[in-house]
């Protein structure tokens, strides 16, 4: 096994056990102690700096995380893979959609903690735990982080910059839900650490799999 395999491999597993214990934590926190912190005073903070251009664009933002866009995107990619014959890549993109689809999806129904009140936008009816936007766009633009550090190596610093930039369409998405009282602090940190952890025990899986077709071939 090679050091920078090593290195990959203890990183993930850090990432996995600090959103696996900060996950634990929102757990007790929401359900337990029934603790308002940090819920309340992070919509008290939030309020005195809500106005119209800025809800317009926390709504241009939160939109990359909702289905209507993340559908038509995971789909396009999948193409994409089978298009340049990577069926591999395909697979797992599709895999990685429904199966974070279905696991969100059936946390919520499980859970069933309802919504904040006076959202700036109506006609969100389902639950609220996790975050469905902040665990999709995990899911998604996680996704592309993987396939930047895996396959875009060759110039370091587009490199780096994509993947900045996508951590921050990731965390923006998710204030965004926060701000426009869609969802609670708790409901979006959950959604990332549940991502998260999704994504990094799929990739795993993934990886185990194509090690033990390389073996066999």
């Amino acid at each position: 096994m090679k050091p920078s395999f090593r290195k990959l491999q203890a990183g993930r597993t850090g990432l996995f056990v600090f959103a696996s214990l900060l996950f634990i934590t929102i757990t007790i926190l929401v359900f337990v102690q029934h603790s308002q912190w940090p819920d309340d005073p992070v919509f008290a903070f939030i309020s005195p700096y809500r106005n119209a251009d800025f809800t317009r664009s926390m709504n241009f933002v939160t939109f990359y995380g909702n289905h209507d866009f993340l559908v038509p995107a995971n789909l396009l990619l999948v193409i994409l893979f089978f298009v340049r014959k990577n069926k591999g890549l395909a697979w797992f993109t599709l895999v990685t959609a429904l199966s974070s689809l279905g696991l969100m999806s059936l946390i919520k129904n499980l859970v069933q903690r309802h919504r904040p009140v006076a959202p700036l936008v109506s006609g969100v009816t389902n639950y609220s735990f996790p975050s469905g936007h902040a665990f999709m766009s995990v899911a998604f633009y996680g996704l592309l982080i993987w396939l930047a550090l895996t396959y875009y190596s060759k110039d370091k610093w587009k490199q780096r910059l994509l993947i900045l930039f996508l951590l921050l369409l990731i965390f923006t998405i998710g204030f965004s839900r926060i701000y426009l009282r869609l969802h609670y602090t708790t409901d979006v940190v959950a959604g990332l650490c549940l991502g998260t952890m999704w994504l990094l025990i799929l990739l795993t899986l993934a990886e185990i799999w194509l090690f033990r077709q390389k073996k066999r071939s």
